[in-house]
């Protein structure tokens, strides 16, 4: 998993640095860690991320999501003006892909995210401030958080074009003393550095205190003009004490802020109904918009693509069966497999408290091809009979009987084969559960009524043939004795 943390505006990067070693120390006081990598000063000063790596699921007795409960409450607690994320990574979940980010500001593998846009920043900020309070008021929503950050501080110098022609000055002179002065010049590097575990450690010279320096400090920053003679900064330039965005973003030529979250008990398309209808009912702002994007984009995209696949699997087998039975109806009759099928697909969802995700749109896929094969069993052998001479009542009777045990023992296999990634007993296969549950719950029903309903169906397309048959034959007998 991975911790995102960002501390007050204007914290140095040495203040952010030791908070993030206490957060090492803490982590890797948890039996589940192996190892830990962590990052300070991206993008600014005041941020620093941690990524965990913990033990494979038979080793511990928690599960990812009570390890990062835990981690994010000691957190929160310990440094409760920071914005604390904590994210199972995308690593942790083999085979899932993760979203966009926030705009470089930790929290890309957020599952719901929100994009605002407006004409002007103040608008889209102060819309920014309503939707974190709905997020806020849902109660299950947390790890909230905001690409938008109130300005850093920072002074400003604004030069006198005038006094520098005066003073022989270039603004390269005054960018250089006041820059130099504050971040310092490079002047080489410290090898072999005890403090930095050996390694080499780059040597800047400043004036001392420089990170402290207050106002009147920096007008009086030496500058050296072309004639070698020395003024003050404040001779040649105003300095004045501000705020500045410490990043600005924009989509589609909109000013735009995102918000990232995490959640819990919940599905994501439930979430984001019950999100876009609590908007609806706030006033964000003339010109303001907001769109879900991230794992909400994907999910839609998933869904309209998956529905297409399925579709044209169906019309794929039902041409294919055409093709082998030399019959448009019987193919139908193997079609009702499916149905039978989704019953219990759903049911076995409902009671094992998944959700319809990619992987139980990919199970549905593979469980249409795996119920077929109970009908397509049941009609071959009946047909066969018929062909022998038998009644359609005695050929889907005997077929049901001989073909009983080959459609269990495939049944049986099937579902066999998908219990482990049903149970979850291998690293990772949470997010996979929910297609072993809908390939099990659709073998069940569909095994149970594809020896029940198929057999009747069968006989009423039979029944409906034969009929046919007769009013042919009927009306061909009239039209000869007319003749």
């Amino acid at each position: 998993f991975r911790i995102s943390t960002q501390f007050p505006v204007g914290q140095s990067i040495e203040t952010t640095n030791g908070m993030v070693r206490d957060i090492e120390n803490y982590v890797m006081q948890q039996s589940e860690v192996i190892n830990y990598l962590s990052r300070v000063g991206r993008p600014s000063g005041n941020n620093g991320f941690v990524t965990v790596q913990i033990v494979d699921k038979n080793l511990r007795s928690d599960d990812i999501w009570a390890v990062t409960d835990r981690v994010r409450s000691y957190l929160r607690k310990k440094y409760p003006d920071a914005i604390i994320q904590v994210n199972a990574t995308q690593n942790s979940m083999p085979g899932v892909s993760g979203g966009t980010g926030t705009g470089g500001m930790g929290g890309g593998g957020a599952p719901l995210q929100i994009e605002i846009s407006g004409p002007s920043l103040d608008r889209v900020v102060a819309a920014s401030y309503k939707i974190q309070d709905v997020l806020e008021k849902l109660g299950h929503v947390k790890d909230i958080r905001s690409s938008y950050t109130e300005g850093a501080p920072e002074y400003a110098v604004t030069v006198d074009r005038e006094k520098l022609r005066f003073y022989n000055v270039t603004t390269e002179n005054v960018n250089g003393a006041f820059s130099n002065s504050i971040s310092g010049i490079k002047a080489g590097y410290f090898t072999n550095d005890p403090n930095n575990d050996m390694q080499d450690t780059q040597i800047y010279v400043r004036y001392k205190g420089a990170d402290a320096f207050k106002m009147s400090d920096i007008t009086s920053l030496p500058i050296t003009t072309k004639n070698n003679s020395t003024i003050n900064l404040g001779t040649v330039a105003d300095i004045d004490y501000g705020t500045s965005p410490v990043m600005l973003r924009r989509v589609d030529k909109r000013e735009s802020i995102n918000i990232s979250a995490n959640f819990s008990n919940d599905s994501l398309q439930n979430l984001l109904k019950t999100i876009d209808t609590n908007l609806k009912q706030e006033k964000l702002g003339d010109g303001v918009t907001y769109r879900f994007i991230g794992q909400a984009d994907n999910m839609t995209s998933t869904f309209v693509e998956m529905g297409q696949a399925i579709a044209l699997s169906l019309v794929l087998v039902y041409i294919l069966l055409a093709v082998l039975y030399e019959s448009l109806s019987t193919p139908i009759i193997r079609m009702f497999s499916l149905p039978f099928g989704l019953i219990g697909s759903f049911l076995f969802l409902a009671l094992t408290g998944n959700t319809i995700n990619l992987y139980s749109l990919l199970g549905l896929l593979v469980m249409d091809g795996l119920v077929a094969k109970n009908g397509t069993l049941l009609l071959d052998y009946a047909l066969t009979l018929i062909s022998r001479g038998e009644t359609p009542e005695v050929a889907i009777v005997e077929s049901a009987k001989v073909r009983l045990r080959p459609i269990f023992m495939t049944s049986i296999t099937m579902i066999t084969g998908m219990l482990p990634t049903a149970l979850a007993l291998t690293p990772g296969s949470e997010t996979r559960v929910s297609m072993a549950w809908v390939v099990i719950g659709g073998l069940l029903t569909s095994t149970f009524f594809t020896l029940i309903a198929i057999p009747l169906i069968f006989l009423w397309f039979t029944h409906l043939h034969f009929w046919a048959r007769v009013k042919r034959k009927l009306g061909f007998k009239e039209e000869a004795a007319e003749s």
